[in-house]
């Protein structure tokens, strides 16, 4: 269904943005085939009842009209971000004034019933603590992890390396696609306990940067701004070198579409222009309402 592991856990912190969390720790414990991944935050939390209907495939209307602080579009990311990567989920939510509540898919369990039921597993304490002492927060927790440790070992060096791998783009996916989140101070990331580093794609507080003035579109909705980079000789290495990014400078060229501040599309031409060697310094802003 279009995920890999670095959008799958993307967009459960829109979910997180969404419920006005201002902190969320992304979490896994290395263990073979037993390796479980969570996002916890902070933000209002669900009853029983909204929980429930959290869980539902398909839980909202996509013609409704949403807060405009509101990420999600379909009510599906929850579950499709999650049954891409894993055979279990289980969410723990506690919200003001109610009881800690849990609810699991697990597509085992689907399987071998025929029934797509939500189930109360056994609960895990050290996730039920870690929500205790919050006022309020949800806890995402996947388990059965069966496309990102499939074929890997638990007492294999090279597994467990190759694991890492996969964490360690997840980090930079997310300093990429939050981090104007994070500059604004909208939202601290917590990656294994260590704060996330947003990644700047316009280098804003270089001197040579230049900025081209705005562009207004449909009544002030849409905001066009175009920046060139520096030169290599113009600024210093490691500058040079954490700007070029995951996909290197020409990868990284074109257009970079935000809707509500998050980043859905970094360095593309969209088909309008080639990727080319004299335009890799050539970053265009995109922001749009999620309207």
């Amino acid at each position: 269904i279009g995920y890999n592991i670095e959008s799958a856990v993307a967009d459960i912190i829109d979910n997180s943005i969404t419920a006005n969390s201002k902190n969320i720790w992304i979490d896994f414990e290395w263990n073979g085939e037993e390796t479980w991944l969570s996002i916890k935050d902070d933000g209002v939390g669900m009853n029983n009842e909204e929980l429930i209907q959290a869980l539902k495939p398909g839980s909202m209307n996509p013609t409704d009209i949403r807060d405009k602080k509101d990420l999600g579009r379909f009510g599906l990311g929850l579950k499709t971000a999650s049954f891409s990567q894993c055979r279990e989920l289980t969410v723990y939510s506690k919200r003001i004034g109610f009881d800690l509540v849990h609810w699991s898919w697990d597509l085992d369990y689907v399987k071998f019933s025929g029934k797509w039921e939500l189930i109360c597993l056994p609960a895990d304490k050290n996730f039920q603590d870690q929500l205790v002492s919050i006022s309020s927060g949800t806890i995402v927790l996947w388990k059965d992890l069966d496309r990102v440790v499939k074929d890997l070992k638990l007492n294999d060096e090279k597994s467990l390396d190759k694991f890492l791998i996969i964490m360690e783009q997840v980090k930079n996916h997310l300093s990429i696609v939050f981090h104007k989140f994070i500059e604004n101070n909208k939202i601290k990331i917590y990656f294994q306990d260590r704060e996330l580093i947003p990644w700047d794609p316009y280098l804003l507080n270089e001197p040579a940067t230049q900025s081209l003035e705005d562009e207004i579109l449909l009544n002030g909705n849409i905001l066009i701004k175009g920046f060139v980079l520096p030169h290599k000789s113009r600024i210093n290495e490691i500058t040079f070198k954490k700007a070029e990014g995951t996909k290197g400078w020409n990868g990284h060229q074109g257009f970079y579409i935000y809707r509500n501040d998050r980043l859905i599309l970094a360095g593309d031409w969209l088909g309008m222009f080639r990727k080319e060697e004299h335009y890799k310094l050539a970053r265009i802003q995109i922001d749009l309402p999620n309207s």
